[in-house]
């Protein structure tokens, strides 16, 4: 399986979807600085990686 296209996105649209991602991240850092950028960025990354690590537990232990 391809892991680095798993949205099965053509190049143009890699590169589109990426150019879009820049621009934002380029609007965040001007509307709210880029310090605040920052801290945001490692709190989106600590909360995706603590919920990566509950994802295996949500699978063993369906609710229903």
């Amino acid at each position: 399986m391809d892991t680095t296209n798993t949205h099965r996105l053509t190049p143009v649209e890699r590169i589109e979807l990426e150019s879009k991602i820049q621009r934002l991240q380029w609007l965040l850092k001007e509307c709210i600085g880029i310090e605040e950028y920052e801290l945001c960025s490692q709190i989106r990354n600590i909360i995706q990686t603590k919920t990566a690590l509950l994802e295996p537990l949500q699978n063993e232990n369906p609710t229903e």
